[in-house]
């Protein structure tokens, strides 16, 4: 690619180079920025790129590509320099234009629980059958989309992409830079409610992914979701999952995975099984049929899958497993991990942190959690942190008697990691991604 070439893909102005000058790549974060990089401006609501241009001039720095507004108040301009209005803009277009290079198979995933697990799922699959380029689980937004990508090579014969969002508008956003020829919506739940608002907003959110499909793409989603079965009526290419029996490829009752598709049933022996898992393999496997894939390669990818640490993440200390599912923490995913335990060798132990971003609903969904945590035969819970203090009444309340509860985890940890080392039962650990709970095994 060539100056002018870019200047050409992102809408921008040629200020300062040759436009035949080759083009290689560039650099957003100034901690990395070295002689002969060409630098990429961004603005986001905490910083501003911008501010630190002067001071890469002298670090020997190739080029900028920069916001008009700012250029026009510098004097000292690198060999290279491109300006735009909007250099987050500029950057989605350069990989909306990248990504139309690649004809290949590329989903992208939303929902409010389950993506990064069924982007992993997929990617095993995908990755049996060729290279496949996916996003980190912390690349998913506005910025981190794009860079995402970028990353796609001639080497690729698939992508997978999770999309993550805030509020309204944010999927159409990236969903159009992505253009994917397939979708999955996992579900729709009480995710992020501090800025959503409501479930009907995080619905009308996640469902703009349909309108950002390539010609001919489909959408893969939950048939048993209750938001989601309002699409089973609309006129477009889908596949649906679930256990009802009105989805395309249906979740069969059982310990282990049984998929029906097509009047035919296909057994996977799914590792580290969970009845939330099965959806999210058949969220997977939906997307590789999408992509032409047959059973015998979805068994094959599913089959090998390793869940990411801190997703569900069993841990042996002696006798004692730690489920470690401390990556985040919503009311849907918490009750989808105490139910998976239940099933595990008891006594059973419960660490629970906040569910964070649940705005003016988090007392009503912390409240549920502790009337659940009564019912569940638990040895001993430990509660920790300010939107947990619902729950610890709630538990009380509703008959639960071993409660532990404190503002910070430092208040019980030492207590906690005790339990753990005397090697005896199932521990789960899950909070959001703030509250560390991960801390709890450091050094066990």
């Amino acid at each position: 690619m060539t100056l002018g070439e870019l200047a050409a893909a992102v809408g921008g102005r040629l200020v300062k180079g040759s436009p035949e000058a080759t083009f290689g790549g560039f650099v957003t974060d100034t901690r990395r920025l070295k002689a002969g990089d060409f630098f990429w401006a961004l603005k986001g609501a905490s910083f501003d790129a911008h501010d630190f241009l002067p001071n890469t001039v002298p670090l020997g720095v190739r080029g900028w590509l920069a916001r008009e507004d700012a250029l026009a108040v510098l004097k000292d301009l690198p060999p290279e320099t491109v300006a735009v209005k909007d250099t987050l803009k500029a950057l989605q277009d350069l990989a909306a234009w990248h990504r139309r290079r690649f004809n290949i198979p590329v989903v992208a995933i939303t929902g409010s629980n389950g993506k990064s697990t069924t982007k992993e799922m997929l990617k095993s699959v995908f990755s049996a059958a060729g290279e496949t380029c996916s996003n980190a689980g912390n690349l998913n937004n506005q910025f981190g989309l794009p860079l995402s990508l970028l990353e796609l090579g001639p080497e690729h014969r698939f992508g997978v992409f999770e999309l993550g969002a805030s509020k309204r508008g944010d999927i159409r956003e990236i969903g159009e830079v992505a253009r994917p020829t397939c979708g999955i919506i996992t579900n729709i739940g009480p995710s992020h409610l501090q800025y959503f608002g409501d479930l009907e907003t995080v619905y009308e959110t996640k469902t703009e992914l349909a309108g950002c499909l390539a010609e001919g793409g489909r959408l893969v989603y939950n048939y048993d979701d209750r938001f989601l079965s309002r699409l089973n009526g609309r006129d477009f290419p889908k596949l649906t999952f679930g256990r009802d029996p009105g989805a395309d490829l249906r979740v069969l009752e059982g310990e282990q995975l049984r998929l029906e598709y097509a009047g035919e049933i296909h057994a996977i022996r799914l590792p580290h099984a969970g009845g939330h898992n099965f959806l999210n393999a058949a969220a997977a496997a939906g997307a590789a049929l999408a992509a032409g894939l047959d059973f015998g390669a979805i068994r094959k990818g599913l089959e090998r899958y390793t869940p990411p640490p801190m997703r569900l993440q069993e841990l042996k200390f002696g006798g004692a497993t730690v489920v470690l599912d401390a990556y985040n923490s919503n009311p849907q995913s918490a009750a989808s991990a105490i139910k998976q335990v239940l099933g595990m060798a008891r006594p059973l132990y419960f660490m629970l942190g906040d569910m964070k971003e649940l705005g003016q609903h988090s007392a009503h969904y912390h409240t549920d959690l502790g009337a659940a945590l009564a019912h569940t035969g638990a040895e001993r819970v430990f509660l920790a942190g300010p939107e947990m203090k619902p729950a610890v009444e709630a538990y009380m309340k509703a008959g639960g008697c071993c409660a532990v509860y404190a503002e910070t985890l430092d208040g019980w940890l030492d207590e906690a990691r005790a339990l753990i080392k005397a090697g005896k039962g199932t521990f789960l650990v899950k909070a959001s991604r703030s509250m560390k709970f991960e801390r709890i095994v450091e050094g066990l």
